[in-house]
């Protein structure tokens, strides 16, 4: 491998990801322990992330097909149950470890934003945000949803509509910056 050239493991980011040196390091939220993650074990890992997506598919799928509601949450939670058996099977019995891990401090998501974006794409997304809610909510309403649809569809406008304020925040810490 060229000098370089990056490894899978310099692209894994997450909450639970910490890069130290050479290290890529996996601590669970509550947990003191890191473990590693190498060249070996990085499937294992991938995998497990991956499941996520999967489960929601599960879910969407098994719903579209059976139209029970019940029925889609207890598959989509077997699904995990199980993905989540074979991660700690496959990954942290196998893994090293460090002990009485510090986690470093992070950056929040309103500082990372504040970094990366000016005012004016900030005042963009700001305005955007409302608008998309505005729309998904007027169609919902035009198409007549009801019940689960419906509910979904508040469940996207008010992630938009939140998306829209937390950029209040950065538009806030970007002013600061200046």
């Amino acid at each position: 491998m060229a000098k370089n050239k990056r490894t899978d493991l310099d692209y894994l980011y997450g909450m639970s990801i910490y890069h130290e040196g050479k290290k890529t390091l996996y601590s669970p939220f509550f947990s003191k322990k890191a473990y590693i993650i190498n060249e070996n074990n990085i499937s294992h890992y991938t995998s497990y992330i991956q499941s996520y997506l999967i489960a929601m598919l599960v879910f969407l799928v098994s719903y579209i097909l059976s139209k029970k509601l019940l029925l889609s949450i207890v598959l989509t939670i077997l699904f995990l149950g199980v993905q989540i058996f074979l991660f700690y099977r496959n990954f942290i019995k196998k893994a090293s470890f460090i002990d009485d891990f510090k986690k470093p401090h992070r950056e929040s998501f309103i500082e990372r934003q504040a970094a990366n974006m000016d005012a004016k794409a900030c005042w963009t997304v700001i305005i955007c945000c409302p608008l998309l809610a505005a729309f998904i909510m007027l169609n919902a309403y035009l198409n007549h949803y009801e019940g689960f649809n419906f509910i979904l569809m508040v469940i996207i406008a008010l992630i938009a509509l939140a998306y829209g304020v937390l950029h209040l925040f950065v538009l806030r810490k970007i002013k600061e910056r200046q």
